[in-house]
């Protein structure tokens, strides 16, 4: 997600603001402590134009 921050020129602050959440709450997510509501995922997504799975990074096992 750091990166859809960037190419939305987008602070975790103002993306916690625009979500209506903490900015501690976005760093739990992007560090994968927390997840998102699938709510406020589609929120996001709209957000940082992008589809709600860009929200997720994938580990290949």
């Amino acid at each position: 997600m750091p990166e859809l921050l960037r190419r939305n020129k987008l602070s975790q602050s103002s993306l916690a603001k625009r979500l209506g959440t903490s900015e501690a709450f976005v760093s739990q997510i992007i560090s994968g402590k927390k997840h998102f509501s699938y709510l406020m995922a589609l929120k996001a997504s709209l957000i940082l134009n992008c589809q709600m799975e860009d929200l997720y990074e994938w580990v290949d096992e």
